[in-house]
């Protein structure tokens, strides 16, 4: 099959580009222009349920409905309340200003402390105290839109009503700052918070790829000493990029896509690109040292074929390339797609969609390198021949001399192997011990999820957010939130029960669910620094296990949390079992051995453990100038555990494939290790320094959780790259000796049938 690509792709590269500039043009419509369906970026959402079906997702769906309208509240501050004239003030400069806001097609009704205050209702008065600050610097103003604006159809509506309440704010403000120098009001709500963090993403994604992909470049001319074959990967990864992003367009249009996704699966779309990409650019230039000496050519380029024999030559090397690395890259793409399926069996729905958009990179990363890079590699000709400039230019001549690719048995990363065969047990220890001493901190490893994490720290919305959840007590998100299926008059028991709880600041009065009245919601506020931590958490399962003589159901914040923990714990199972049977499956069809893909699997997870342990202690921290957090992101462990395996898996079948290639030779198992590391090594190295670059480079934007993947998958990298593939898995081999090969009669009897790499 990668035989008949290849002549495919020589014979027709003309064809096979045109053919993905059209779908690269589809993609960037969806993405910026959505063909009148909105772009990517309008597509995006940010989804409250985390475990669909689930207690806490049942009460979240009920707490915010918008059945009723959409509501959006305005943060007024700078605006002082502490006397009664100050009051007063505010309250005539309301009546004067309030049409500004309820004249505005599409709001249904505007409610302000000052309003409620006019109200013979005693309930309503107690209110309209709730809406003024803490502080006393300050007040709410909350603004319900027209219900009939919900829904995928009135989105247009929706927005220009949007557009008109922000233009009316502005207005209102001004007439705010002319009467109370410095105040102003700030437009909050679950949708504003929504657009912040969608906001955030695609800013953190620009800034991202605008240093990680320059640093890839310079990287890669080091590697291949040349611009145009360091090019070659990064087109073939920008290529992807750009149709990922419009994969993902699609999926919006299947099931809703989370805005923080975007950028963790850009992560990883670059990641494989440049890999894939390096491996058969890297294994072409082999190949055409050999197609040269075979044709009468000195290996050292020095006398450049004439045009159409270099052409002929060009050709036969690309074709055996895709061939041969061919094979490699489909069958490491095949480990790392069984890898991101194992989200597949998650309850949850983002961390299915994340595992279906991480199988479509993945197979974009595949066929950009096995068409799109030998494509333009064709149609390069003599130009990847010729040595490049660089190699004239003193200093740098000597640098890309130093780590460029070879084509030599003998090297650096032979006489690294020859070494480790001296003092294999010595090697093994030491790097286990390190290992270990990375991965200890993962014993005090914390998971956390929660909305406020993802939230832009330093944008007017989330201020507002800030605001309020700090000096408006009574009305900030609940800690907890009960639902019992009676109405609110007969629920007097359970809403004393619940005011009784200890660490409880208050407890709201019943009142029914929006649109059913034998339905009750209560809202529990906890006097607790962290509103998912330990101390709400066992409140929340203590009252799950209270009999309250009616059904209910125990929402909020730290509910979600334990949730969406619980249900990643009870699939942990089945999903580390199709990981664990899908290498073995598929390791032992690629090496025909039964010991190897043991072992990986040994060395693999243990590498990725200590990545953990280590992680989780940076950001335990603060170390290396990255945020101090109360823990680690669940969705980003859960991803980084199964990306890094995948990763790691990655350079495991680079590596593992060239060692296997010697052992068919004939050569021992140590000569096959040798040769095998010299020809990987540094293929290995070179794709794990600029991987590692890009992974860093996405740390430079503000969100904290696309931080903590980007350092994660950034140290998984490194330490795989570096301990385990250099050190620690030539000492094994170099232990276990031929019994690496080894296999029971009956399973050799399968490979011998159904081996993937020949």
């Amino acid at each position: 099959m990668f035989d008949k690509l290849g002549q495919g792709v020589t014979r027709h590269p003309v064809i096979f580009l045109v053919f993905w500039l059209v779908v690269v043009a589809g993609a960037i419509g969806g993405v910026f222009y959505g063909f009148g369906q909105g772009g990517l970026f309008d597509r995006l959402e940010n989804s409250m349920s985390l475990v669909p079906g689930s207690d806490s997702d049942q009460v979240n769906q009920l707490n915010n409905s918008t059945a009723d309208g959409e509501t959006i509240t305005i943060v007024v501050t700078g605006v002082s309340m502490t006397t009664p004239d100050a009051q007063s003030a505010a309250g005539q400069f309301m009546a004067n200003n309030r049409a500004t806001l309820t004249g505005v097609d599409g709001v249904k009704q505007e409610v302000d402390p000052f309003l409620l205050a006019t109200s013979p209702d005693p309930a309503m008065q107690q209110q309209s105290m709730a809406m003024i600050s803490s502080k006393q610097d300050g007040f709410l103003i909350s603004v319900t839109l027209d219900p009939a604006l919900q829904g995928e159809k009135n989105r247009d509506a929706r927005n220009t009503a949007h557009d008109a309440l922000t233009s009316a704010v502005d207005t209102f403000n001004q007439a705010l700052a002319g009467q109370f120098p410095g105040a102003s009001g700030t437009q909050m709500s679950t949708a504003l918070l929504g657009d912040a963090v969608i906001g955030q993403v695609q800013s953190d994604l620009v800034t991202g790829e605008a240093i990680s992909l320059p640093v890839a470049l310079l990287l890669m001319i080091i590697v291949f000493g040349g611009v145009m074959a360091a090019g070659l990967p990064l087109a073939g990864a920008l290529v992807s990029i750009v149709i990922g992003l419009g994969a993902i367009w699609g999926l919006t249009f299947l099931t809703t896509v989370d805005s923080f996704i975007l950028n963790v699966i850009s992560i990883i779309g670059v990641a494989l690109s440049v890999d894939y990409g390096l491996l058969v650019v890297s294994r072409y230039r082999e190949q055409l040292v050999i197609e040269l000496a075979e044709h009468g050519y000195p290996p050292d380029r020095s006398r450049v074929p004439r045009k159409y024999a270099a052409k002929e030559i060009v050709q036969l090397a690309t074709r055996k390339t895709v061939a041969t690395a061919g094979r490699t890259v489909a069958f490491s793409a095949m480990t790392i797609a069984f890898a991101m399926s194992a989200l597949l069996t998650m309850r949850s729905s983002i961390l299915k969609t994340m595992a279906t958009a991480g199988i479509v990179v993945t197979v974009l990363a595949v066929l950009m390198a096995l068409m799109v890079v030998p494509a333009l590699i064709v149609l390069m000709n003599r130009v990847l021949i010729r040595p490049s400039v660089i190699s004239r230019i003193p200093g740098l001549r000597q640098l890309t001399s130093a780590f460029s690719d070879s084509a030599s048995d003998h090297g650096f990363f032979s006489r690294l192997a020859h070494g480790v065969h001296r003092h294999p047990w010595l090697i093994m220890l030491l790097v286990l011990m390190f290992l270990g001493l990375m991965a200890y901190p993962i014993t005090g490893l914390k998971m956390r999820t929660t909305f406020d994490d993802f939230l832009p720290p330093n944008q007017a919305t989330t201020v507002a957010y800030n605001t309020l959840q700090q000096n408006y007590p009574a009305i900030r998100g609940a800690s907890i939130i009960v639902v019992a299926d009676e109405a609110p008059t007969e629920t007097t028991s359970l809403y004393t029960y619940l005011q009784g709880l200890d660490g409880v600041d208050f407890v709201s009065p019943p009142a029914a669910v929006t649109g059913d009245s034998n339905r009750t919601i209560i809202n529990v506020h906890v006097n607790a620094a962290d509103q998912v931590g330990q101390q709400v958490t066992d409140m929340v399962k203590s009252l799950r296990g209270y009999d309250a003589g009616v059904h209910t159901l125990i929402g909020g914040p730290a509910a979600l949390q334990y949730d969406f923990i619980q249900s990643v714990i009870d699939n942990a199972p089945r999903a580390l079992t199709i990981m664990i049977v899908a290498v073995l499956i598929l390791l032992f069809l690629m090496t025909g051995s039964l010991i190897v893909p043991i072992k990986a699997l040994i060395i693999n997870s243990l590498s990725l453990i200590a990545s953990l342990g280590t992680s989780s202690y940076i950001f335990e921290h603060g170390w290396l100038g990255m945020p101090k957090v109360l823990g680690m992101e669940t969705f980003i462990v859960v991803c980084g555990v199964c990306f890094g395996f995948g990763l790691a898996m990655d350079y495991e079948v680079f590596l593992l494939a060239r060692i296997k290639e010697f052992w068919d030779t004939g050569l021992s198992n140590d000569e096959a290790v040798e040769k095998g590391l010299q020809r990987s090594g540094r293929i290995i190295t070179s794709a794990a320094a600029i991987i590692v670059a890009v992974f860093i480079g996405f740390t430079f934007g503000d969100m904290g959780a696309i931080k903590q993947i980007g350092v994660m998958l950034a140290i998984t990298v490194l330490t795989d790259a570096t301990l385990v593939r250099l050190l620690l898995v030539p000492a094994t081999m170099t232990i276990l000796g031929k019994w690496n090969w080894w296999s029971p009669r009956p399973l050799r009897f399968v490979y011998n049938h159904m081996k993937i790499i020949h």
